[in-house]
C-alpha cells in the first residue's frame, strides 16, 4: 500500500513514519509538513492511504480530508493527533481510523490490520492468486505457490544458489563447483543441464511467464523486488552505505525481514559465508538507524534498534557501546549497570579485554547510587 503523511511538525512526521516502517507492506511515497501542499502531492504520488493531523496551521485538517476525498474518493483516511475533542467531528469524513498522540505500538497495529483489511476490500485481486514470497532468513519457505516438489536436493541447492548471487550471472564451471563437487567431467556437465533444466520446468510452474522470478540463460535468476527478504535486504545494504532521514524507513523495514540466520537449516559453505555478511550488514544498518534516532533525541527508538541487535549477535561490541551510551545520555541508571556488567563478561571472556576507561568511570560513579525499587532509572 502506498502511503501518505501531513503533519506540521517533523519530529512527529519523522516518528510516524519510523513507526510504520515495521510493516513491510506499506510504503511511504511522500510526507508533507505544509497542508496546502497536499492536494499537490496526492496528486503526483497517488497514495491509497493518509495518515494526517487535524490542528495545523493554514488549513483545517477535517476540511482538507473532506477536499481529498472529493476529488479522490477512494483515497483512505486516518487520523493522527493529539486531541479527543476532534473525535465527533472527524467522523463527518468516515476515517478509517482516529489515532492519538503519542501513538501506541500495539494501538497502531491494530489500526494496520484494519487498513489491510479495507485495502483487500477496495482493491480485490481478480485473479485470486497468492503473490510469491521467499524467505531465505530463518527456515527457508516459499510462500503463496502450491507445494512445492523440488525432485532433487541439488535442484533446491541450484535455486538457492542462484538467489544467493542477487542476480549475478554465473558461469558453468562456477555451478560445477559450487553444486556437483568441483569435477568438471562430462557426467558433472550432464547433471547440471538436467538439474538446471528441472529448475527452469519448477519456475515456470510456480510463476508462469516469469513475472515475479526468471532463470535466464546466462543463468542470473532475476527476482523481483518484495519478492525474497535476502534479496531485498542485501540490495539496500549494497545502496545505502549510510542511514539518514531519507532511508531511514527502508532501513527499518528491511532490518525487519532479518527474522533469523540465513539459510539455517543448510551448512553449505557458500550459504555460511554469505550469512555472515548478512549479520554484519545488519549491525551496520541498525547501528546506522539507532544512531540517526538518537541525534534526533528519539533515544526509545535507538535502545529498542539496538536491543535487538543484541539479541542477534551478542557480541556486538559496538551494539553494547552505543546502549551504554544512550543510558549514559538518559540518565539510565538501572540499565546501564546491568549492560554494563554483561558487556564486561563478553570483553571478558572472547577477547581478554575490558571496557573503556569513560564506561567503567561511569560504571563506578553510579554503582552504589540508590537505585528506585519501581525498576525505573
Amino acid at each position: 500500500m502506498r502511503i501518505m503523511l501531513l503533519d506540521d511538525e517533523l519530529p512527529a512526521l519523522d516518528e510516524l513514519s519510523y513507526l510504520l516502517g515495521k510493516y513491510t507492506d506499506l510504503e511511504v511515497v511522500a510526507a508533507c509538513t505544509d497542508p496546502r501542499q497536499v492536494l499537490e502531492a496526492v496528486e503526483s504520488s497517488r497514495p491509497d492511504v493518509i495518515f494526517m493531523d487535524i490542528d495545523m496551521p493554514h488549513m483545517d485538517g477535517l476540511e482538507l480530508a473532506l477536499q481529498m476525498q472529493a476529488l479522490y474518493s477512494n483515497i483512505i483516511v486516518v487520523f493522527v493527533t493529539a486531541y479527543t475533542k476532534y473525535a465527533l467531528d472527524s467522523f463527518k469524513v468516515y476515517p478509517l481510523d482516529y489515532l492519538l498522540k503519542p501513538i501506541k505500538e500495539a494501538r497502531l497495529d491494530a489500526a494496520i490490520e484494519r487498513l489491510r483489511s479495507q485495502y483487500v476490500l477496495m482493491h480485490p485481486d481478480p485473479d485470486n492468486k497468492a503473490v510469491l514470497r521467499i524467505k531465505c532468513f530463518g527456515q527457508f519457505e516459499v510462500l503463496g505457490a502450491d507445494e512445492i516438489k523440488w525432485g532433487t536436493r541439488r535442484v533446491k541447492e541450484l535455486f538457492l544458489y542462484l538467489l544467493d548471487r542477487c542476480g549475478a550471472p554465473v558461469t558453468r564451471n562456477e555451478l560445477i563447483q559450487a553444486i556437483f563437487g568441483g569435477v568438471n567431467d562430462k557426467k558433472s556437465a550432464n547433471n547440471m543441464y538436467v538439474t538446471i533444466y528441472k529448475l527452469r520446468s519448477l519456475l515456470d510452474s510456480i510463476d508462469p511467464g516469469g513475472k515475479m522470478i526468471k532463470l535466464k540463460e546466462d543463468y542470473s535468476l532475476q527476482v523481483e523486488p518484495g519478492v525474497c527478504d535476502y534479496i531485498d535486504f542485501i540490495s539496500f545494504a549494497r545502496q545505502n552505505l549510510a542511514i539518514s532521514r531519507q532511508n531511514a524507513v527502508q532501513a527499518a523495514r528491511v532490518l525487519s525481514l532479518n527474522t533469523g540466520h540465513y539459510l539455517q537449516d543448510f551448512d553449505w559453505s557458500w550459504a555460511l559465508d554469505t550469512a555472515s555478511v548478512t549479520e554484519a550488514e545488519y549491525e551496520r544498518i541498525a547501528l546506522g538507524l539507532a544512531s540517526y534516532h538518537s541525534g534526533a533525541g528519539r533515544l526509545r527508538e535507538a535502545e529498542n534498534i539496538l536491543l535487538k541487535l543484541l539479541m542477534k549477535n551478542s557480541l556486538s561490541e559496538a551494539g553494547y557501546i552505543a546502549l551504554l551510551d544512550i543510558y549514559m545520555t538518559n540518565a539510565n541508571h538501572r540499565a546501564y549497570l546491568a549492560r554494563y556488567v554483561e558487556y564486561a563478561r563478553i570483553l571478558d571472556q572472547e577477547l581478554g579485554e575490558k571496557p573503556s576507561l569513560a564506561h567503567t568511570g561511569h560504571y563506578n560513579s553510579i554503582k552504589n547510587m540508590p537505585l528506585p525499587s519501581d525498576g525505573k532509572k
